[in-house]
């Protein structure tokens, strides 16, 4: 209560008198590929401008979106996830994030990150964020929402900036950005970061280079050439997840050791055609490769290694006995080593045709994915029991995923005026698929056993494992389409509904499961079908006197979800999975903000509310039931609510705050008997930021701020027995320096 009413003690300083509203975050570009009104979408739209960032010293992308509206980001142990709409524990299959609408979200969940941070912040022109839209323009994994990150690589105004700045955990970040206009038809750009830090937490580090440049060429008034490149390489060290009852006594302590790098570079070509005013064509090559290193200590359970060593035995009956009787005496440390790998490349292609009764836009889209992860588990040596004897052990175990999926889509889109205020908006997208690859494992057991005389046993654990092999060869096509209403009333408010047909196909690595027969572990045709979601949306948004206000109520299905069943989850040696299409979900919600503008001061408030429970399930397993009828979607936030308030106490000085609330959300493990799955119950959190500018001169600006001004204790990420912790109260200082 305390922190809400110093936030409104901000909010009540406003000036008495409005002033004239003037926006320039009026255009979009990520709806339809070509820039188009706000105020002609039928779609909500969060937009945010480079001006909007330059008022916090934010070091990565991760952390502007922590502060807008109806995003929620959710760290998983292996790094950010953006969560649009209820998303959940889908997230990194139902939001696709871009860059200057190529998409960067990789298509492995299980040991994949998205790479959101490997863009300097200073090549960031604005973040188109739709929320619950695209799988027109976009196809697979956006019916959560699209986040398209758009650069200065075409902002043909001439500038440099240059940041340096110093926080709380030794954070050391520099930045410099410019954009030149060589001539009246050549333009070029470029943006350099440097980070190094420390984390919160004990033995964590971070040192991060990113680089965005290229140039844009206007051969004349038909024909126009833009290149842009971008890489990034990061090497840190971070830990696992703590006991709960240690973080009570020390937050900073260190889990288990993680050490990773990961390296991202991409290219991308695009060249326009304009034959005609009406119709313009636009052509994108592009190619991408992320790559990502780790190696992470575990400690696993004794009764997991036991679990490990008898699903790697031969299946006799004469060796239950053995099976039985084997004991592992204390729990096992072991370390795995990890290489991902995806290369993807591709071209887009688009045009633009406009009419007397309004615009068709029509494209093609090919996609070849391809995805090598290779990890490596070992176990220190261990010591048990069997049948009365004393062993001790080694295990080993490697896992090659070679992976590819190639995507071809058709799609159009188009805007039709029925009268000079209402629009009908309708799209629809064929999308062919087609995917091949294969995984192996080897289990490398070595086992030594101290033979007891006159058992008539000789070394009774004495394995030879088989090769565990998967091949996948199938094709998927699947559609999407949309349909809706725009009615401009005036010429700043809009009303609009629309009604969208969406789909999720399966990642390639959700082909296959891995289970236990009875006998022994082994890969299995997982025979996923795609998901299918409908969704429908009613909004509206306008300037009412000084104020901007935009509000959305939405509801949407998903069919034949895509559901993962693991076991063992956090000991890739003897994980176990199968992914399901289990049932139906359902979402319902609101969206809605607020941004009200005084002679020196402006303020912004935002609500974001969704409900996502199980509609129907299917039975798995004989008849073993994971989620139930009326449960929530697992890892859902229900609310998430932002304040905000700027104020220019002079013209050079200028100080703000904003809180930004998640709501807690529910998951599910498996019980230790490895059956029941058990529902556990995260905390919501609330944080508060402050900070303040001044400009020295025209060209210098000194920056600083608080970040988790009141100490809020919460967690990034959180199991029944386990959490990640979010730093406690830190701070920051910069200068920056624009030309």
């Amino acid at each position: 209560m305390k922190k809400i009413m110093i936030l409104a003690l901000i909010a009540s300083a406003s000036a008495y008198s409005a002033t004239e509203i003037q926006l320039d975050k009026t255009v979009v570009s990520s709806t339809t590929g070509f820039e188009k009104p706000i105020v002609e979408e039928n779609k909500n739209i969060i937009l945010i401008t480079s001006e909007d960032i330059s008022k916090k010293q934010y070091t990565d992308v991760e952390s502007i979106l922590r502060d807008t509206p109806n995003v929620v980001i959710q760290e998983t142990e292996f790094g950010p996830v953006v969560n649009l709409r209820g998303s959940g524990e889908r997230s990194m299959s139902r939001v696709k994030t871009m860059v200057d609408g190529v998409t960067i979200t990789p298509l492995e969940e299980a040991m994949g990150t998205l790479p959101i941070n490997s863009i300097p912040v200073g090549a960031i022109e604005k973040i188109e964020i739709i929320p619950g839209g695209g799988a027109t323009l976009y196809g697979s994994g956006t019916t959560g929402g699209v986040v398209n990150i758009i650069t200065k690589s075409n902002a043909r105004k001439d500038f440099i900036n240059a940041d340096v700045k110093y926080g709380s955990f030794a954070t050391k970040d520099t930045g410099i950005a410019f954009g030149q206009n060589i001539s009246d038809n050549l333009y070029v750009n470029f943006a350099g970061q440097y980070v190094d830090k420390n984390g919160y937490r004990e033995n964590e580090e971070l040192e991060s280079k990113s680089f965005n440049g290229g140039f844009d060429y206007k051969i004349n008034d038909k024909h126009r050439v833009k290149f842009q490149s971008t890489y990034y390489d990061d090497e840190g060290t971070s830990s696992t997840a703590v006991e709960n009852s240690i973080l009570e006594h020390n937050r900073k302590k260190a889990g288990d050791n993680i050490s990773s790098d990961s390296t991202r570079e991409s290219f991308a070509l695009d060249y326009e055609y304009k034959p005609l005013d009406n119709f313009t064509f636009y052509a994108t090559a592009f190619k991408t490769k992320y790559e990502r290193n780790f190696i992470q200590d575990d400690l696993m359970g004794k009764e997991q290694v036991a679990e490990m060593i008898k699903s790697n035995m031969p299946s006799k009956p004469e060796l239950d006995t053995i099976k039985n009787s084997l004991k592992i005496t204390d729990d096992v440390k072991g370390t795995m080593t990890g290489n991902f790998i995806e290369k993807t490349e591709g071209i887009k292609l688009k045009s633009k045709y406009d009419y007397s009764r309004g615009s068709l836009v029509f494209g093609y889209d090919y996609t070849a994915t391809n995805l090598k992860r290779n990890s490596l588990v070992n176990t220190d040596s261990f010591t048990g029991k069997v049948m009365g004897m004393n062993f001790n052990a080694i295990f080993k175990t490697d896992t090659f995923v070679d992976m590819n999926k190639d995507t071809h889509a058709l799609y159009t889109l188009n805007d039709y005026k029925l009268t000079d205020r209402l629009n009908l908006i309708t799209g629809l997208r064929y999308e062919y698929s087609k995917y091949n690859g294969n995984r192996l494992t080897n289990t490398k057991p070595n086992i030594n056993v101290e033979f007891k005389p006159g058992s008539g046993i000789y070394n009774p654990m004495s394995i030879s494992v088989p090769s565990k092999t998967s091949e996948v060869d199938r094709t998927i096509d699947n559609f999407a389409g949309e349909i809706g209403l725009n009615y401009k009333y005036s010429d700043t408010g809009n009303i609009y509904s629309r009604y969208e047909r969406g789909f999720i196909s399966p990642l390639p690595t959700q082909l296959t499961n891995k289970i236990n027969n009875g006998k022994s572990t082994e890969y299995q045709d997982s025979n996923l079908d795609s998901e299918t979601i409908d969704s429908i949306e009613f909004g509206v948004k306008d300037f009412i006197g000084n104020s901007y206000v935009s509000a959305t109520i939405f509801a949407s299905q998903t069919n034949d979800k895509i559901a993962t069943l693991d076991r063992n989850s956090d000991n890739p040696a003897t994980k176990l999975w199968r992914f399901v299409n289990i049932g139906k979900t359902r979402r319902i919600g609101t969206e809605f903000y607020s941004e009200q503008y005084f002679d020196k001061l402006t303020l912004n408030q935002s609500i974001s509310y969704v409900d996502a429970k199980i509609t129907k399930v299917g039975n798995v397993n004989d008849g073993e039931s994971y989620l139930q009828k009326g449960d929530k979607v697992p890892m859902v936030s229900d609310w998430k609510i932002t304040l905000g308030a700027d104020y220019n106490l002079t013209d050079r000085l200028s100080f703000g705050a904003n809180y930004t609330y998640n709501s807690g959300y529910e998951k599910r493990e498996l019980a230790e008997s490895g059956k029941t799955p058990k529902t556990i119950k995260t905390s919501g959190y609330g944080v508060t930021d402050a900070y303040i500018r001044y400009n020295v001169s025209d060209y210098f600006t000194l920056k600083g701020g608080i970040n988790n001004l009141f100490n809020e204790e919460y967690n990034y990420y959180e199991t029944s027995t386990t959490s990640i912790p979010a730093p406690e109260r830190n701070y920051y200082i910069s200068g920056s320096f624009t030309f």
